[in-house]
């Protein structure tokens, strides 16, 4: 019973902080302009130096354009037989972190500079769902609803061959050091696989995750949607090995029925 109290705790703390970065990203964007960025078709290369493309300065901020009647609630995930095995509770706690700074510190590093987006007209975070023969096998999302240009904008940020190595630079550092929970993270890949049916793209991350008891494997993998009005972050944690995925495959089909109802 403690070793799992504690590898959940351990989970927790590192999916806050992949998630803090996953949301420096998810909900990038600019109100105006084009990417030049062709999609990924490669896997990213840990530890690669990334060189930025050359775009125009993002304009200053502008206000948000009125989406539609749209309730981010609508598009996160839910209990339904794609859940089956798990159990719901309430929502993931939402990371404290310079997010700004991060948002701006890989917008720039994939090929947008002064990036300053304008707030959603509605967010949320969706339940925890947490494997029931193994509690670090979890999955939550999260929605926002934007303007169809920011929506458009950030597809192509996270898409860039470049988005997989500026994602790692911008989680090593703030994950360098030990946290407030005595707990030391190494980040051993960080990849991008081929684009799961229904997403926009996927980031996987293999880490190191060491305390006072030893050192625990985890697999992070951050799904992004973006469709229409509607970004939707889909984070799914697994213990030593990928998430299954059938299983894995189920969550996003579920998300992305829920987007073509716009």
């Amino acid at each position: 019973m403690g070793g799992m109290r504690r590898g959940r705790n351990i989970v927790r703390a590192a999916t806050g902080w992949i998630a803090a970065a996953a949301l420096a990203v998810l909900f990038a964007g600019c109100q105006e302009g084009s990417l030049a960025i062709p999609p990924a078709t490669a896997t990213a290369t840990p530890g690669a130096a990334p060189v930025a493309a050359t775009v125009p300065a993002v304009p200053p901020t502008q206000a948000a354009a009125p989406a539609r009647d749209l309730q981010a609630s609508d598009y996160v995930l839910t209990a339904a037989p794609e859940t089956a095995g798990f159990e719901s509770s309430g929502g993931a706690d939402e990371p404290d972190s310079d997010s700004t700074a991060m948002r701006a510190e890989i917008a720039e590093c994939v090929g947008v500079p002064g990036y300053d987006p304008p707030p959603p007209s509605d967010e949320t975070t969706g339940d925890t769902f947490t494997n029931t023969e193994e509690s670090e096998f979890q999955v939550f999302s999260r929605a926002k609803i934007l303007p169809a240009s920011q929506i458009s904008q950030s597809a192509e940020i996270v898409s860039s061959p470049l988005f997989g190595d500026c994602y790692r630079g911008a989680l090593e550092e703030q994950l360098a050091g030990t946290d407030e929970n005595g707990l030391t993270y190494e980040i051993v890949a960080v990849e991008t696989p081929p684009t799961p049916r229904g997403t926009t793209a996927l980031v996987r991350t293999t880490m190191g995750i060491t305390d006072e008891y030893g050192t625990y494997g985890y697999v992070f993998d951050t799904i992004y949607f973006y469709v229409g009005q509607v970004a939707v972050e889909l984070d799914v944690t697994n213990v030593g090995d990928v998430p299954p995925p059938d299983i894995e495959q189920g969550f996003i089909d579920q998300i992305a029925g829920k987007l073509t109802n716009q």
